[in-house]
């Protein structure tokens, strides 16, 4: 299925973003379950049996909680099936190695291209566009779409630190505030098209309840904290 939603195990819960309506849904701990199960095959006499047994509750009130979790998410056009689960994992922090640190100095302190200014400017206008007429899922469409650029780069510590700035500038001089997912769209459209593969990595935070997105390297955050995904759980990428 293209582009299915995506429901990520937190550790109280767990959150369901749904791409083509551009939601989030919270469930408790006990409704996770209930969808993890459903979601493995079993039917929901089994779910209902399962889970009365694991918490010692009556039967007839954990069927009326199923019934009205399937409720909500028939609201939202959601299925066990359609649904990807992304386990609750422990993300591991990729640090600059090294070698590596003196290049990265020297590269932030490149001065981004002006045409890369301009080309973010306009990205962050038609990713405003997209969030506005069409959807969250046809943003992530567009960004896991763009190819990337064969390229033969000197040095991708300064390409990356380029595009960075550039977006920021960007962000600065566009008419109107800039959401996180424009800015790493953009950020991920410009640094393929430099020839380095970077993806858009979506997560969610359970408390309090937020969803952000940001842009990773070779697993290294690019344009945000180094350490956001100790605070958010990642989601999906693109």
């Amino acid at each position: 299925m293209h582009n299915p939603s995506h429901l990520a195990i937190t550790g109280d819960g767990g959150v369901v973003l749904d791409l083509k309506h551009d939601r989030l849904l919270k469930l408790n701990a006990v409704g996770t379950e209930m969808w993890t199960l459903l979601t493995r095959g079993m039917s929901e006499t089994q779910v209902v049996g399962e889970i009365a047994q694991h918490y010692g509750v009556d039967a007839s009130r954990v069927r009326e909680d199923l019934r009205n979790l399937l409720s909500r998410a028939e609201e939202m056009g959601l299925s066990p099936e359609s649904v990807l689960i992304a386990e609750r994992t422990q993300d591991i922090l990729v640090e600059n190695p090294p070698a590596t640190r003196e290049q990265d100095q020297t590269a932030q302190n490149a001065v981004p291209p002006i045409g890369d200014v301009v080309k973010a400017i306009l990205g962050l206008a038609l990713f405003d566009v997209i969030l506005s007429y069409r959807s969250l899922e046809t943003l992530c469409s567009i960004v896991r779409s763009v190819p990337v650029r064969p390229s033969c780069l000197v040095s991708d510590a300064t390409a990356v630190a380029e595009v960075s700035r550039a977006v920021e500038r960007a962000c600065v001089w566009y008419p109107k505030k800039v959401l996180c997912l424009q800015r790493s769209a953009v950020t991920t459209y410009l640094l393929r098209r430099r020839g380095i593969d970077a993806h858009m990595v979506v997560g969610v935070r359970a408390m309090p309840f937020l969803a952000h997105a940001w842009v990773e390297v070779q697993g290294r955050v690019v344009n945000d904290f180094p350490r956001v995904k100790t605070f958010y759980h990642s989601l999906s990428s693109y």
